[in-house]
């Protein structure tokens, strides 16, 4: 926590702001993201905990959320807009996976899907995001101590190694990149979240795994104060 003094407010949860002499909290930024709907649904979880949480103070941390499109041509400048305005010391990207569980990526590849479109009917004629970086980048943010730390906690939270090869992965090849050529100075994650139970009935799949928003959201906010 980083910490100032002179005339300046500390934060209580239960009153609010407080004025006075001495020593108070500077708020960190925190930006996360999540993807409109894709592939026919009506709902995207990682949008839902994006307007769920935007605005809130989770410990010493203003959250701003904001949703991407699932747009290659566009997605890269919404995000921008984003950070302009944010200017985030925390960034946590968000995507839906039919997995399980939340799952944290260690990695982003330098590959993308030629065949599968965007929302907007787009898919990139090269399957390499950027043919002249590196094959992948590793995320900035300890993966593994922060999984174990949440599982310690009682959330079910996992390490993955692969974000896939379709928008997730391109938005966080993206953003290390920015990060690794020096327009970025952020911490970085990118988490994969189950889909909700509205998704199942949508799509009349009983083997579909899912989680209450409630519930998904308390992750990310444990993940947030962890950052």
């Amino acid at each position: 926590v980083m910490m100032c003094s002179a005339m300046i407010f500390m934060w209580s949860e239960v009153g609010g702001l407080i004025w006075g002499y001495g020593i108070g909290i500077v708020m960190k930024h925190v930006l996360i993201t999540g993807f409109e709907p894709f592939d026919g649904s009506c709902l995207n979880p990682s949008a839902e905990v994006a307007r769920r949480l935007n605005g809130q103070e989770i410990g010493d941390k203003k959250v701003t959320g904001g949703v991407l499109p699932l747009d290659y041509r566009t997605m890269m400048s919404f995000f921008r807009q984003h950070v302009r305005e944010v200017h985030p010391e925390f960034i946590l990207l968000m995507g839906q996976s039919n997995r399980g569980s939340v799952t944290i990526e260690r990695m982003a590849v330098n590959s993308v899907s030629t065949e599968r479109e965007d929302n907007e009917g787009y898919a990139p004629e090269s399957d390499l995001i950027s043919p002249p970086g590196p094959v992948g980048y590793f995320s900035n943010v300890d993966v593994s101590v922060l999984a174990r730390t949440l599982r310690d906690k009682g959330f079910s939270v996992f390490v993955s190694y692969h974000a896939g090869t379709f928008g997730c992965n391109y938005i966080f090849y993206k953003v290390l990149d920015l990060v690794a050529r020096g327009d970025l100075k952020a911490k970085v994650l990118f988490i994969h979240v189950p889909p909700l139970p509205a998704q199942a009935i949508e799509k009349h799949d009983q083997s579909l795994p899912t989680i209450e928003l409630d519930d998904l959201v308390e992750v990310v906010r444990a993940i947030i104060r962890e950052f």
